[in-house]
């Protein structure tokens, strides 16, 4: 049995749908609200409760030797706290580039804290570990779905903001050889996308692949908290926009694991945007 945690998000339904097409038996940890409705494939086993909970995690551990874990805001504590002495034999971490980029020293940024603190709680259990360390995925667009239906527009800062952004199908085919094939553990593989591309030359590509006239309208730093701020944590605009003003000095790279590891070069953000238009229509 392999437990997924973080299921119902982008990344973790990939994993889930990946290990079902190798022949794996999956279990799911997810909060209540998500735990109900036809979207579980037939054969998931479905556990509710809180990652930040240890009884919960514990339930959801019960039979289970194999892990793939999408860190909660306590930095993995409560699933360490479960977990040890467990007799697990994997665990395959969720975490993230920022934990290896060098334009977040010197700030206090949440999203790395949260994902150093989860590979020292991994590392600290003794079992074979492999963390992930992706970087922007292309998933990420979704943010905007809900105004460009309403008004066909999107807000955001930065327009010439570049990444490689990487298919969370992507991320699942490398998640699920870690947690199957051997050679993974103790690995760090840090994964981006096949190709750089702004955030202004996404929404020319969902403008193509939705056929709908979008229109782009750049966010002033000033009107960042009251544009973007409701839908996202206290303070965060205040962290994210230092950061992503020091990625824009920076010349991003696209990175080799991801064809080493998969014998593929990935999915471009076009063709994630093709099998996700209709979340923009």
């Amino acid at each position: 049995m392999i437990l997924v945690t973080g299921a119902a998000g982008n990344a973790g339904r990939q994993v889930v749908a990946a290990l079902l097409a190798a022949g794996e038996p999956v279990r799911v940890l997810v909060r209540g609200e998500r735990a109900d409705g036809p979207s579980w494939p037939e054969g998931v086993e479905v556990v509710t409760g809180d990652l930040r909970d240890p009884a919960a995690v514990a339930r959801a551990l019960a039979g289970v030797r194999r892990v793939f874990l999408l860190l909660a805001e306590d930095g993995g504590a409560g699933f360490a706290e479960a977990a040890r002495g467990g007799g697990l034999e994997r665990v395959v971490v969720l975490s993230s580039k920022a934990v290896s980029d060098q334009e977040f020293a010197g700030l206090d940024n949440p999203l790395y804290a949260k994902h150093l603190r989860g590979e020292e709680a991994v590392r600290a259990l003794g079992v074979p570990w492999t963390f992930l360390r992706p970087g922007g995925l292309a998933s990420n667009a979704l943010r905007w779905a809900g105004s460009v239906r309403r008004e066909g527009v999107v807000r955001a800062l930065f327009p010439e903001l570049a990444a490689p952004l990487l298919d969370p199908r992507d991320l699942a085919d490398v998640a699920v050889a870690a947690l199957l094939a051997d050679g993974h553990e103790g690995r760090i593989h840090t994964l981006t996308g096949p190709e750089i591309i702004t955030v202004r030359e996404q929404v020319a590509v969902l403008r193509e692949e939705t056929g709908r006239e979008i229109r782009f309208e750049e966010i002033s730093e000033a009107d960042a908290p009251a544009v973007l701020g409701p839908g996202l944590p206290k303070g965060f605009i205040d962290i994210y926009i230092p950061v992503q003003k020091q990625y824009l000095k920076t010349r991003p790279v696209v990175l080799p694991a991801l064809r080493e590891i998969t014998g593929g070069p990935g999915r471009t953000f076009r063709e994630w945007a093709r099998e996700n238009s209709a979340a923009f229509r």
